[in-house]
C-alpha cells in the first residue's frame, strides 16, 4: 500500500499512476488525514466489487487479518477463504492457527 499526501500527488503523479498500474492500493491524505482510497481498476474489482476486492488486497498485503478482511468483505470467514482461493491468494498461517480462528466464530 502506498500513501500520498495532496502535495505528493501533485508532484509525483507519475509514481501514483505507475503504482496503480501494478495493482498497488494508494491512500491519499491531507495533513495526515486519509481522504480517499485509490483501488486499481482490474478484473477482481469488476467481478467482486470494491469491498471484496479491497478485503482481498488488504489481506494479501497483511494490512488486515483473515477475520477483519472477511468482515470488510461482508462474508463469513470460511466464505472469504474460498474467495481467496478463487483469487489465487494463499491463506497465511498454519493449520492450527486457522482452526483456532474458525472455532472463535
Amino acid at each position: 500500500m502506498q500513501y500520498f499526501g495532496i502535495r505528493d500527488l501533485r508532484e509525483k503523479i507519475g509514481d501514483f499512476t505507475r503504482q496503480a498500474e501494478t495493482g498497488v492500493i494508494s491512500i491519499i491524505s491531507r495533513n495526515g488525514t486519509p481522504l480517499t482510497v485509490n483501488i486499481p481498476f482490474d478484473d477482481m474489482l469488476i467481478d467482486l466489487g470494491a469491498h471484496k476486492s479491497l478485503a482481498i488486497k488488504f489481506y494479501q498485503e497483511e494490512v488486515l487479518t483473515l477475520n477483519k478482511a472477511a468482515r470488510l468483505a461482508g462474508v463469513k470467514t470460511d466464505e472469504f477463504i474460498k474467495m481467496l482461493g478463487s483469487a489465487g491468494v494463499c491463506v497465511l498461517g498454519d493449520a492450527d492457527e486457522l482452526k483456532n480462528e474458525l472455532s472463535r466464530f
